[in-house]
């Protein structure tokens, strides 16, 4: 008898892709009146219109990103101030790096995806537009510990928050945070007691 070897590779492994915008989805239902039927949204990936909120924190990143790629921006524009607070810290600074790894947490394999707003010289900057600010606001946010796992080599993170007129510092050492593994874990932990974890499988399948 001749024993023939299979043309057909072992089937892979499927893997799953996490976001910090979905973790964040998620961490929001306990902070919003709506956010269940957010977070719903998301899992589903479903299209929903920009809020006002998000469409000035893409303006002002947009005129951020402009100056720093060479265009003036006259004295008498209403984010001169904290953009020239800005421009120093961020000038000659990898802008929107997009990164991805895998890692494995009880036994599924997932990807961790990110785009970094900044990345200079060991530190992630991540600019955000707010009209409030409280220290200490992201605090409990998975984007530092996400992208800490994303950049290893990373020495810390810092928010940079404009709310118009001033800029405000918040920044993280991956040695203070908990590591994004963790999170994932309660997530799933999460999904799986509301019988939520095929809806993520079906809509967060890797192509990677």
């Amino acid at each position: 008898m001749t024993l023939r070897r299979s043309s057909m590779s072992p089937k892979q492994s499927e893997k799953f892709l996490i976001t910090q915008s979905l973790l964040s989805s998620w961490l929001y239902i306990y902070k919003s009146k709506n956010g269940y039927e957010d977070f719903l949204k998301t899992l589903h990936r479903e299209h929903t219109p920009p809020t006002k909120a998000m469409l000035d924190g893409n303006r002002f990143e947009h005129c951020l990103n402009s100056v720093l790629s060479g265009a003036e921006i006259e004295p008498t524009h209403e984010w001169y101030k904290p953009i020239m607070e800005l421009y120093p810290i961020l000038q000659s600074a990898q802008q929107q790096v997009a990164l991805s790894k895998q890692v494995t947490v009880e036994g599924t394999e997932f990807v961790l995806y990110g785009v970094l707003d900044f990345l200079k010289a060991g530190v992630i900057y991540d600019t955000k537009f707010s009209k409030s600010y409280r220290v200490g606001k992201y605090l409990n946010s998975p984007q530092h510990p996400m992208y800490f796992a994303l950049v290893p080599e990373a020495y810390e993170f810092t928010y940079l928050i404009c709310d118009g007129e001033y800029i405000y510092k918040e920044t993280y050492r991956p040695d203070e945070v908990e590591p994004i593994e963790r999170t994932i874990k309660y997530f799933l932990e999460f999904l799986k007691n509301l019988n939520l974890i095929e809806i993520y499988k079906e809509n967060w399948r890797s192509k990677y």
